[in-house]
């Protein structure tokens, strides 16, 4: 991603080669717009994804700082294998279409699309494009890691609390007695709070009944 950071800030260093992989499902068109944007600037390594290559295999083979989509026409399903880089969240990726069509667009941008455009013949100035992308990318992730971080946290107080009512309920505890039971119990076995709890709750927890 150094490349890709030095193309967002051109200030920061040199960016010798651009690793981008063009995503068509036509070999001669990927190859003309491989060609087209080789043509644009020569600092770009474009390399297409392989006869019959699943995309995300070839983004683990090829490593690319990007990934271009050139769709003839909007392909729905040509969307799952973007939904796959999109869960793993490994890079920005740019679409572009021949046909105007709102509702995919919105669908591509969910499947993990950071920038998408409509173009017909002449190719667009695609570095300002691959700026855009990369900003976006940097934002939905970032946003994306708070709200995985804002999810563990309030799981992790679940527990906690969880753990201290189990612990009044039983040993006839105050809330205040029952947390510092737990975080002595942390700091003797050199544990976060949270797992403690969690093994408290887990070796207490009611048996099941044999039928």
């Amino acid at each position: 991603m150094l490349l890709a950071r030095n193309l967002l800030n051109p200030g920061e260093g040199n960016c010798k080669f651009l690793k981008i992989l063009i995503a068509n499902r036509d070999g001669s068109q990927s190859r003309a717009f491989a060609a087209q944007l080789q043509a644009q600037q020569d600092d770009f390594d474009v390399i297409p994804v392989g006869t019959g290559e699943d995309l995300l295999a070839a983004v683990l083979r090829v490593k690319p700082d990007f990934v271009i989509v050139d769709m003839a026409r909007p392909d729905r399903d040509g969307l799952d294998s973007l939904r796959a880089l999109s869960t793993r969240q490994m890079l920005p990726v740019v679409m572009f279409v021949d046909d105007d069509d709102p509702a995919f667009m919105e669908e591509a941008i969910s499947a993990g699309v950071s920038s998408y455009h409509i173009y017909d013949v002449a190719l667009p100035s695609i570095k300002p494009i691959l700026r855009v992308a990369m900003a976006y990318f940097k934002r939905s992730r970032e946003l994306n890691s708070r709200l995985v971080e804002a999810e563990q946290q309030l799981t992790a107080r679940q527990t906690i609390d969880a753990a201290k009512r189990l612990l009044m309920s039983k040993d006839n505890l105050s809330e205040p007695s029952a947390h510092r039971f737990l975080q002595r119990r942390a700091m003797d076995q050199q544990k976060k709070l949270v797992e403690v709890a969690a093994e408290f709750l887990r070796s207490h927890s009611q048996p099941r009944e044999r039928r």
